[in-house]
């Protein structure tokens, strides 16, 4: 009954159905004369060697069928061994129905064993628990097969999002904890007197307060990119909305001392939301600015291809050991303490991917021939349209 893995699941059903039918149909119709051949033998079997003889020699004279030869069958007592054959019928009908009954009961048991199976496991999953399905056995068909491994990569995604949730939280529980311990602190020495409330006591709180609210706008904004989608994007000169960028924070980059050098084409046009593209750009060069001060920065933004490829590198440490795309997960840090000082949020570089992410493009973090930092921020050429900065 089993079939090969690869047939789709109602064809395995189909032909078990026809398969359990023929057999019904053949068993009904052969085992009636299979009964009385049985009788016949038997009755044989039970008269004497001269009866035999006698009978044989009738049946080759007049025929099987004939009135002599039955008359002799009957003078031999075969009254006894008579069945009606509707009863007959009617007695073996019902048990091969019940067989066919049986098998079918069985075979779709063996069908819809992994059906179960995969039940089960979702049940597991909807309760709250990570754990994959049983494999379905070879002979499941080709759609539970498919079912399985969409239910196992379904169970590896839910997983690694509450590992996700769990990290996530227990940095952003640690990263409010140390603002809000400071101002506990400084408000318990302000009712004991040790400190003033005086405009620097209030700057102190003002600056932790801040950071709270940076920090919350940080995860407002991972979340606001992670729930953009490509189909709302509108044509954005990203050549044009990178000059402002730039312009905006020449303060900023004249106070590190750090010296920008731009090599941009004109009217490079993405499709993406001028607001989201516009806090990526922030935070790449905001990146620079925080660990590369002084150093010389190199930005470029070249059609390559289908693809406008935005590429930042600076000439400060670089990243640090390991692979540098894990920076690009929320709240990974390039150094290792919690500092908010040295290592900002941690948020800053996954918002940049999220962003690329959502209008089909890619980021990529890799090392400079000089050993700074490379950031390359990929989108998809927008189609001809009227651009908007």
């Amino acid at each position: 009954m089993s079939t090969a893995s690869s047939l789709p699941l109602k064809v395995q059903i189909a032909l078990l159905a026809g398969a359990i039918a023929v057999a019904g149909a053949l068993a009904t119709s052969t085992l009636p004369g299979a009964v009385y051949a049985l009788r016949d033998v038997l009755f044989d079997a039970s008269l004497s060697e001269a009866a035999r003889a006698q009978l044989r020699a009738a049946e080759a004279q007049f025929g099987s069928c004939g009135p002599s030869y039955d008359r002799l069958r009957n003078q031999f007592g075969f009254d006894a061994w008579r069945l009606n054959y509707h009863v007959v019928v009617g007695v073996l009908g019902f048990s091969v129905a019940l067989l066919m009954a049986l098998l079918a009961w069985w075979a779709a048991a063996r069908v819809a064993l992994p059906i179960e199976a995969l039940a089960r496991a979702a049940r597991r999953v909807a309760a709250g628990e990570r754990v994959a399905a049983t494999p379905p056995p070879p002979a499941s068909g080709a759609e539970v097969v498919a079912l399985h491994a969409d239910f196992a990569r379904m169970t590896a995604a839910l997983k690694s999002a509450d590992d996700d949730l769990r990290l996530r939280s227990a940095a952003l529980a640690h990263d409010i904890r140390t603002p809000l311990t400071i101002m506990k602190g400084r408000l318990i020495g302000l009712r004991e007197g040790v400190f003033a409330a005086d405009v620097g006591f209030v700057d102190g709180l003002l600056q932790q307060v801040a950071f709270i609210d940076h920090l919350v706008s940080e995860v407002n904004a991972l979340s606001d990119a992670r729930a953009a989608r490509a189909s709302a994007a509108v044509a954005v000169d990203w050549s044009a909305l990178t000059r402002q960028v730039l312009d905006a924070l020449a303060p900023e980059f004249q106070a590190a001392g750090m010296a920008v050098q731009t090599d941009m084409d004109a009217a490079v046009v993405v499709q993406a939301d001028t607001l989201r593209l516009n806090r990526a750009l922030m935070n790449v060069l905001r990146n620079a600015l925080r660990y590369a001060p002084g150093a010389p920065l190199h930005l470029s933004l070249r059609r390559q291809g289908p693809e406008a490829v935005l590429r930042c590198e600076d000439g400060g440490p670089g990243w640090p050991h390991g692979d540098p795309m894990a920076l690009a997960e929320p709240f990974a840090r390039g150094e290792g303490s919690r500092s908010a000082e040295t290592g900002g949020n941690g948020l800053g570089l996954s918002i940049v991917q999220a962003v690329a992410l959502a209008y089909g493009g890619r980021l990529l973090l890799e090392r400079g021939a000089s050993g700074g930092a490379v950031v390359e921020l990929r989108l998809p050429l927008a189609a001809a349209a009227a651009p908007q900065a």
